[in-house]
């Protein structure tokens, strides 16, 4: 599949999901706002499609952005070269139960409509929380979300993924860990912004 036709598959699937009530393109647009401002390295755990890969890349962030799927991490790799974004993003096949990074290596941690997918959330939360130095920004689809989610999946005829995690297990988790978690709801998302207290 060409650079362009990845771009319009893509873009016909949003325009799928705002039909059903999910504005991908003004949802990310918010988490990003919730991201700024902050400097240095960017963790991204989950590529997915690349959408919020993309936003973080227009602001010029350098990102290094690992998913275990490599169906994923080729879509993504192609949506931010039909962009002319590909030299901000370095790329990497990883399990985020076991991320190789240092401690406290990037300055932010982002996962967008990860934590769904996850096998074992919990191990992945832990490893976000080692690797970040300052704050997290994890944001999953709420039941809005997962319905849209659900019925465009149905449409391709294919079956979505549930949580194998809730929302308030989450959020205990990381204020039980030492961060200081704010909460939003926005659309088809639950957000939680952490930042830890030993600053």
């Amino acid at each position: 599949m060409s650079h362009d036709s990845v771009i319009l598959s893509l873009y016909k699937r949003i325009r799928l999901f705002r039909k059903y009530g999910y504005d991908l393109p003004a949802s990310r647009k918010y988490l990003l706002e919730k991201c700024i401002p902050f400097v240095g390295k960017v963790l991204e755990i989950g590529s997915g499609k690349g959408h919020f890969t993309a936003c973080l890349a227009k602001k010029r962030f350098k990102i290094i952005s690992v998913d275990l799927d490599p169906d994923a991490l080729r879509i993504s790799k192609k949506h931010l070269t039909a962009l002319k974004l590909s030299k901000q993003v370095l790329f990497r096949k990883i399990n985020a139960e076991k991320l190789p990074f240092p401690s406290r290596s990037f300055n932010q941690v982002v996962s967008i409509d990860f934590f769904h997918h996850a096998k074992n959330p919990f191990r992945c939360l832990r490893e976000m929380m080692r690797v970040t130095q300052k704050n997290l920004l994890i944001a999953d689809l709420n039941k809005k979300g997962m319905r849209v989610m659900d019925r465009v999946h149905q449409l391709e005829g294919k079956k979505h993924e549930s949580s194998r995690i809730s929302f308030k297990a989450l959020k205990r988790h990381l204020e039980r860990n030492g961060f200081l978690v704010k909460s939003y709801r926005h659309n088809c998302h639950q957000i939680f912004q952490a930042q830890r207290r030993d600053l």
